[in-house]
């Protein structure tokens, strides 16, 4: 639960990061923040550097000094002034919550500070939004509460104007590229692909660096999807067999498909080969582009929405797939 990174290491989110740094500065901070954005847009991380910074000894520095004792214990997930409210299973329960205010009713140990961070926090039930609310309406002086969030929607609207509300926009590729090459310290194969495929968002970049299969995984699917124009019912089964095995990647693998056929849109109506997605795959989508009617893709990109917003409903998975398979195979 350590964090050794600094704002000064943190790609893009400039206007978040002065910000933060400006509270620093100011010592203005005050008892809750909510950082929304994208799933793996690096809320999380900005908020474990914040609150290393208003932990760390140094009061007047604008990074965590990484050595006074704050900082050692945070470094090494120990520091008790800072806790961090995860979910266990879908939600965060009112007893979740109940348990972070005993703690919140203890003083700081170590620093003037005490930091609280609940990841997901939309993911809190009504009766634990209603709870943590009492919390905001009259903290603790030293208390600062930090959620993050996708969907800020789904939290009440009496929690959103106790909170200064920070959001975090996608990264552009330029960014996206810096943040690989931070982890692999080089170039790395098929980056423009990695750089197109995460969308701005940092965790979706470094998802895939660290997933060995993930090519493999996508070569496979557009092999399927292309053996799809001409297949039979039978074919389809057993397309559905790779789909079964992959179903932890299933929202992964209808990226691909979408992305896949989105290049197949732009090859065929624009013939640019310099802004396809799958750039390593060029050829093949070159290739095959005359195969697709304009309005069959299209159907194509509709049926996998429908399949993704069917699958998210909690439909019956195998006959959500097999339906959208005899939809891709259609003339």
């Amino acid at each position: 639960m350590g964090c050794n990174v600094n704002f000064s290491d943190i790609v893009g989110q400039n206007e978040v990061v002065n910000s933060l740094k400006n509270i620093l500065k100011e010592h203005s901070t005050r008892h809750a923040y909510i950082f929304a954005g994208p799933e793996g847009i690096g809320k999380r991380l900005v908020a474990k550097v914040f609150a290393a910074a208003l932990l760390c000894s140094d009061c007047n520095s604008l990074e965590a000094c990484e050595d006074c004792q704050p900082c050692r214990l945070f470094q090494s997930g120990t520091n008790p002034d800072f806790y961090v409210l995860e979910t266990e299973g879908t939600s965060i329960s009112v007893d979740d919550i109940r348990k972070m205010q005993q703690d919140i009713s203890i003083r700081p140990m170590y620093s003037e500070k005490k930091v609280y961070l609940i990841a997901e926090a939309d993911k809190m039930t009504a009766q634990a939004q209603n709870c943590l609310l009492k919390t905001l309406e009259e903290p603790p002086e030293y208390a600062v509460i930090i959620l993050t969030a996708v969907n800020i929607n789904s939290l009440l609207e009496t929690i959103r104007s106790r909170c200064i509300l920070y959001n975090f926009r996608k990264n552009t590729d330029e960014e996206i590229r810096q943040c690989i090459k931070k982890i692999k310290g080089s170039e790395l194969a098929g980056i423009d692909f990695i750089v197109s495929y995460a969308d701005g968002v940092p965790g979706k970049a470094i998802r895939l660096i660290e997933s060995e299969d993930f090519l493999l995984i996508r070569d496979k699917v557009i092999e399927i999807m292309l053996k799809l124009r001409n297949s039979n019912l039978t074919e389809i089964f057993d397309a559905y067999g790779f789909f079964e095995e992959n179903k932890d990647n299933i929202d992964s693998i209808l990226d691909i498909m979408l992305m896949f056929y989105r290049d197949l849109l732009i090859a065929k109506k624009a013939g640019k080969e310099n802004i396809l997605i799958n750039s390593d795959k060029k050829d093949i989508i070159l290739k095959n582009a005359d195969r697709y009617e304009i309005n069959k893709l299209i159907k194509n990109v509709n049926a996998i929405e429908e399949a993704r917003r069917n699958i998210k409903q909690n439909a019956n998975y195998q006959l959500v797939i097999e339906v959208m398979l005899m939809k891709l195979q259609e003339e």
